[in-house]
């Protein structure tokens, strides 16, 4: 059974990854956009952050965790969800507040660098609190 259970890991891991790939474009591409359009890169990291947001519970939820995660508690779960993603995004805020206005670096370079630092609680934060999983007790 620790065979099963360290391959189903590994998958997981690779989707999340995944996943992780397609919410940082999702968030990009809105960071850019919006940026360029003229909004201030404040306002633009919450809304693209938002879009990566639901983009990656949509995808965590039904297809990296499964049937599992998406049977997880419904509410809870998305109240879980809202948290982890709260405090990272609090942190990319501050971070992109440091890097901009006190170290003036460009907006789109201190992104860069701010989406490195937040993926990690991001990652951990969802794999074992969010949509933990409990092994089968068969």
């Amino acid at each position: 059974m620790k065979n099963r259970f360290s391959r189903t890991g590994m998958i997981q891991l690779i989707k999340f990854n995944m996943v992780g790939v397609l919410n940082t474009l999702v968030d990009f591409l809105i960071y850019t956009l919006l940026f360029s359009l003229g909004m201030h890169y404040m306002i633009a990291q919450v809304a693209a952050y938002a879009g990566g947001m639901t983009n990656s519970y949509l995808f965590n939820r039904y297809w990296t965790f499964g049937s599992a995660g998406a049977a997880a508690g419904g509410i809870a779960t998305m109240a879980r969800f809202a948290a982890v993603n709260g405090v990272t995004l609090g942190l990319s805020l501050l971070l992109l507040y440091l890097l901009g206005e006190r170290a003036g670096m460009h907006p789109l370079m201190a992104k860069v660098l701010v989406v490195g630092a937040t993926m990690v609680i991001n990652f951990v934060g969802t794999k074992f609190w969010v949509f933990r999983q409990r092994p089968d007790r068969n």
